[in-house]
C-alpha cells in the first residue's frame, strides 16, 4: 500500500554536518557496487542549502549483509547515499527531492530548480510519493535516449523500515523484477526511497473489475506472469528478514510473526494514543494476544497448510489500485512491489478479492461466485468447471484469514509510527474482526454474496452473518 507519509531519520540532524554527498553506481552485478560521483553542482555547502538531506546508513549492495540477496545482469543507474526529510521538503519548496531527481534522472544534471515542478502524489498509505516533471516541453536525448519529463520520488514512509525488512535492497530487487517487465522502472536508489519512472496511466478502479469480462482477465494473467515467470533463481534462495532466515515456503509466515510481535508490542505500549481514552480502547480491544496468536499461527495455518497452496513470488499488495492502465496504448502495468516475497498463490487471489471491499471494509463488494471462478480459470488457463478451479477456490478460502491478518497487523503497527493521515486504526479494528470470522469455522466459504441471491449460499470461510447475509 503506497502512501504520502513524512520520513524523518534519527540522525538527520547530525548526519547533515557531513560534507560529502556522494553516490553509488552498480556494475553488471547488483551486489557489487562502486563509488561514483553523483554529480549535481554539488559542493561542500550543498548541506547547508539541502538541510533535509542527509548521509543515510545505507550500506553498499555488495557487504556483508546484503550478500546473495539479489542479483541483476544491467546496472541500477544510480545508488545515493543521502536521506530525504520529507517533513521539511514543503518548506524548502521541494529542493530536496529536486535535488535527487537531478542527481538520478539522466539528462536532468544541469536543470535549474524553478526548471522542475513538484506535486506530492494524494492516496497512498505506506510512503511518500512525489511527482517531478521538467517544466520545459523540449524533447531532449542524452546518448541516444530520450531524457524523461516526469519521474516519482518515492520516500519510504516513516517507521517502515520495522517492518519491511528488505528496504535496504529493495531498489534492487525492484531492478530485477524491471529486467523482467515488471514495475515500475527504477531510475536510481536514494538512502530511504526510490526514484522510478513515472507512467502515464490510470489506477483501475475496483468497480472496473467487479463487471468481469476483458480488464479481470487480464489482471488474472498478469498474476499468472508474476507467479510463473519470477523464477526462484531471480530472487534469493534464502530471505533474511528481521535477523532470521527463512525458506520461500515460510516466508509469510516469518513475517507475520515478525509483525504479530510489532503489534503486541504496540498495544501493550501505553504511549499510544495516551489521552485518547477512545483509541485506548479501540487498541486494546484489538486483542493481540496469545488466543489470537494461536487462532492465526495454529488453527489457521494447520488449515493453510492443508491446500499446499503452490509457493509462488508473490506481489502481496494486489489490488485495483496498484494496476495502471494507459486508455491510449491499453497496456496494463503493475506497480509497488515493496511486500513482495514469496509465498502462497492464493495469498495474492485472496488479498484481490479481499480489497474489493476498499478501505472501508464493505464486503458487499466482495466478488460473486462466477467472478472469482472466471478469474480462477483465466489464471490456470481452464475452463471453469474445471476441478483446477474447484481446488483454487478452496486455497483463497484458507488463505483469505490471513490476508485479514496480514493488514490487521500492518496497520497496527502503522498506527504507532506513520505520519499519514490515515485511520489506520479503525482499519486495525475492521480487519481484526473479518480475521476472527473468517477463521472461525473452515466449512463456510467467501462473499456474503457469493451465491445468486444475497443471503443465499455461500458466505466467508467462517464469517458470521445473519438471515439477510449481512457481517
Amino acid at each position: 500500500m503506497s502512501a504520502t507519509s513524512s520520513v524523518e531519520s534519527a540522525d538527520v540532524e547530525s548526519a547533515a554536518k557531513r560534507r560529502s554527498m556522494r553516490g553509488h553506481s552498480s556494475d553488471a552485478s547488483c551486489g557489487e557496487n562502486v563509488d561514483v560521483d553523483a554529480s549535481t553542482g554539488a559542493n561542500e555547502d550543498d548541506d547547508a542549502e539541502y538541510p533535509h538531506l542527509a548521509r543515510g546508513a545505507l550500506g553498499r549492495a555488495g557487504d556483508d549483509r546484503d550478500e546473495g540477496l539479489v542479483r541483476c545482469t544491467t546496472p541500477l543507474p544510480v545508488r545515493l547515499t543521502m536521506e530525504l526529510n520529507v517533513e521539511r521538503e514543503q518548506n524548502a519548496s521541494y529542493s530536496g527531492v529536486k535535488f535527487i531527481a537531478r542527481a538520478t534522472v539522466r539528462g536532468w544534471k544541469d536543470e535549474r530548480d524553478d526548471a522542475l515542478e513538484v506535486s506530492p502524489v494524494r492516496g497512498g498509505i505506506t510512503n511518500a510519493l512525489f511527482k517531478v516533471r521538467r517544466v520545459s516541453d523540449d524533447e531532449t536525448t542524452v546518448e541516444g535516449q530520450t531524457v524523461a519529463r516526469m519521474v516519482v520520488v518515492r520516500v519510504f514512509g516513516k517507521g517502515t523500515e520495522r517492518f519491511i525488512t528488505h528496504r535496504k535492497v529493495q531498489g534492487e530487487t525492484t531492478h530485477v523484477l524491471n529486467e523482467h517487465g515488471f514495475g515500475a522502472r527504477v531510475l536510481g536508489v536514494f538512502a530511504n526511497g526510490l526514484v522510478e519512472e513515472f507512467i502515464e496511466a490510470d489506477s483501475i478502479a475496483p468497480e472496473e473489475l467487479a463487471s468481469g469480462g476483458a480488464l479481470l482477465r487480464r489482471v488474472a494473467l498478469q498474476m499468472r506472469r508474476l507467479h510463473k515467470e519470477v523464477h526462484p533463481d531471480l530472487a534469493p534462495r534464502v530471505v533474511r528478514a528481521g535477523g532470521m532466515e527463512h525458506s520461500r515456503a515460510h516466508a509469510i509466515w516469518d513475517t507475520l510473526q515478525l509483525w504479530f510481535d510489532l503489534a503486541y508490542g504496540v498495544t501493550k505500549d501505553h504511549t499510544v494514543f495516551k489521552g485518547d481514552s477512545a483509541k485506548r480502547a479501540v487498541l486494546e480491544g484489538l486483542k493481540i494476544d496469545d488466543e489470537a496468536r494461536h487462532l492465526l499461527f495454529e488453527v489457521v495455518r494447520e488449515r493453510c497448510d492443508k491446500v499446499n497452496s503452490h509457493t509462488v513470488y508473490c506481489h502481496n499488495d494486489i489490488h485495483a489500485g496498484n494496476f495502471l492502465i494507459n486508455r491510449q496504448t491499453d497496456d496494463l502495468t503493475l506497480i509497488d512491489y515493496e511486500y513482495a516475497d514469496y509465498g502462497p498463490r492464493a495469498f495474492d487471489m485472496a488479498n484481490l478479492f479481499c480489497e474489493f471491499a476498499g478501505f472501508e471494509c464493505n464486503y458487499d463488494q466482495y466478488p460473486e461466485h462466477t467472478l472469482r471462478r472466471e478469474f480462477y480459470s483465466s489464471y490456470l488457463g481452464v475452463p471453469s468447471s474445471s476441478a483446477d478451479v474447484d481446488s483454487l477456490e478452496e486455497e483463497v478460502a484458507a488463505w483469505t484469514p490471513v490476508t485479514h491478518a496480514f493488514w490487521a497487523l500492518w496497520a497496527v503497527i502503522q498506527a504507532k509510527y506513520s505520519s499519514i493521515d490515515f485511520d489506520f486504526l479503525g482499519f486495525a479494528d475492521m480487519r481484526m474482526k473479518a480475521f476472527r470470522s473468517s477463521a472461525a469455522d473452515a466449512s463456510r466459504w467467501v462473499p456474503t454474496n457469493a451465491a445468486v441471491g444475497r443471503g443465499a449460499g455461500e458466505y466467508p470461510q467462517g464469517w458470521n452473518v445473519t438471515a439477510e447475509g449481512t457481517l
